[in-house]
């Protein structure tokens, strides 16, 4: 069998071969890449959730504990590029877009970009937005402990007012976005830097959270792409996933209750999988799919048919920045 290099003919736009993973793995190498993800295992009190559920945040609430294949992720991170931002598929280069978060997580993409300031006094914040102050090992720089918002914010105290309420709703986001939707490679951690965005909840909304999501995802994947002895990666890992799942429909599961009205579509892989088309153990044989794929095997427009009883997204194209705070 005749096996074609995975450098370029021309190289002078995918100046990053010598540094691609693909190279490695020409040579030789092997990595199998491991996803960061720290679920919450216990939902907050009613009231919390519904403060939560009025929120930008509200959809993520629903999707559930969903396992994620590493050997996926890993065949999919060789074919990407970061010099484009694309995966380069026998039929042609293809992205996770901005209709991609939007559908699978239900996040908001129109609005202002997730930025602000990056230096301040972020005890005194977390005093007035969360109602306590971490220790010096619980805050480190701008960053903080999703354990620490876990054991402080475990249980809302009886009779507690409408200001504790929305402190524990904070809490409980930002330990969405450091452990699900924003995550780095320790997935320990949460950066802090959200939480002035987060003053007031009902203006969530404003926000084009959905970009931020998707600029961590991109640097999560490019600086996973790129040899090194990092074998994390950092991003919304479920996004990708999914997203792969609805473009090549060979390599996604079998589940009981295929409901092309569920929303967000990401909440489809947290129930009870049959089984799978492809061997979660295999990477090599998701990779020979990969190699093989016909132009009728990838899906371009998979959200054209689908339906919703619920909610959907107002909104599936925008023009707005691809930033969340120094990620552009």
């Amino acid at each position: 069998m005749e096996h074609i290099g995975p450098g370029p003919i021309n190289p002078s736009l995918l100046t990053l071969q010598k540094d691609h993973v693909s190279t490695n793995i020409w040579n030789g190498g092997e990595v199998t890449f491991r996803a960061r993800y720290n679920f919450w295992h216990n939902l907050p009190s009613a009231p919390v959730l519904e403060v939560i559920r009025n929120t930008a945040f509200g959809h993520i609430l629903d999707i559930g504990t969903i396992e994620i294949n590493n050997h996926l992720i890993t065949a999919l991170v060789e074919r990407w590029r970061p010099e484009t931002h694309t995966f380069h598929l026998p039929v042609g280069e293809c992205t996770v877009t901005l209709e991609d978060v939007a559908y699978q997580l239900g996040l908001p993409i129109n609005g202002a970009p997730v930025t602000g300031v990056t230096s301040a006094n972020w005890e005194m914040i977390c005093l007035n937005l969360l109602g306590a102050i971490p220790t010096d090992k619980q805050i480190m720089g701008q960053r903080i402990q999703m354990s620490w918002l876990d054991s402080t914010f475990a249980v809302l105290p009886p009779h507690a007012d409408d200001v504790v309420i929305e402190q524990h709703a904070r809490a409980f986001i930002l330990r969405m976005i450091g452990g699900f939707l924003m995550l780095d490679t320790a997935g320990s951690r949460v950066h802090v830097m959200y939480l002035p965005l987060l003053e007031d909840l009902s203006q969530s909304f404003q926000y084009s959270w959905g970009s931020s999501v998707l600029a961590c995802l991109y640097r999560g994947i490019c600086r996973a792409t790129l040899i090194s002895h990092q074998i994390e990666i950092g991003g919304c890992l479920h996004l990708l996933q999914s997203w792969a799942y609805d473009r090549i429909p060979m390599l996604a599961p079998r589940v009981h209750n295929n409901d092309s009205q569920t929303f967000p579509l990401v909440q489809r892989w947290a129930q009870h999988l049959i089984t799978t088309n492809i061997p979660g153990h295999a990477t090599n044989i998701i990779r020979s799919m990969l190699d093989r794929l016909r132009i009728d095997q990838f899906v371009w427009t998979p959200y054209m048919n689908i339906t919703y009883v619920g909610p959907i997204p107002d909104v599936v194209r925008a023009r707005v920045p691809l930033i969340c705070f120094s990620l552009v």
